[in-house]
């Protein structure tokens, strides 16, 4: 999800003010900013996570990079391997989407040498497929208009310290 800044004049404005700073207040702008928002966004998603699974793959890897055109929010781009083999990675889809329960049958032997077929069913610890998502992009809908609105006011507020001589 992004914003068109061409859009809104208050985030292209926020946006040529930060290219025309001093490179010490750029700083100081992705600083207060990043700081803010990563805390935020982790709780932000923990109160639309509701499994285990959600926790660690997509809460516990989300991540807020910030710099002077943008705020990127991202989740399971980063990580080890789960102890089941889950790679957060690559296998984030199911968790965030859902995943259709499929049942797989195959004949197997017994101990006394005859056969039957066994049915197993798959993907049960997913939910049933939503193409909104779950958590990372319900998150993302209510929060990038507040990180915008921050990002806004802390370069605002940043310029009018630096203007009266202020030290943050």
């Amino acid at each position: 999800m992004q914003i068109d800044v061409f859009k809104s004049r208050e985030m292209l404005a926020t946006i040529y003010a930060i290219r025309a700073l001093d490179k010490t207040l750029q700083k100081q702008i992705r600083t207060h900013v990043k700081r803010w928002a990563q805390p935020e966004f982790k709780q932000s998603m923990a109160q639309h996570a509701d499994t285990k699974l959600e926790h660690r793959v997509l809460v516990d890897t989300a991540v807020v990079s910030v710099s002077n055109q943008n705020v990127r929010l991202q989740s399971a781009g980063k990580g080890r391997r789960l102890s089941g083999g889950l790679n957060p990675k690559t296998d984030y889809a199911p968790v965030e989407f859902g995943a259709h329960a499929k049942g797989k049958s195959y004949t197997r032997k017994s101990r006394n040498g005859g056969t039957h077929r066994v049915m197993r069913a798959m993907n049960t610890q997913f939910k049933v497929p939503n193409r909104r998502g779950y958590v990372f992009y319900p998150t993302v809908r209510e929060f990038v208009p507040r990180v915008a609105s921050y990002y806004v006011q802390t370069t605002v507020r940043t310029i009018a310290n630096a203007l009266e001589g202020k030290q943050e």
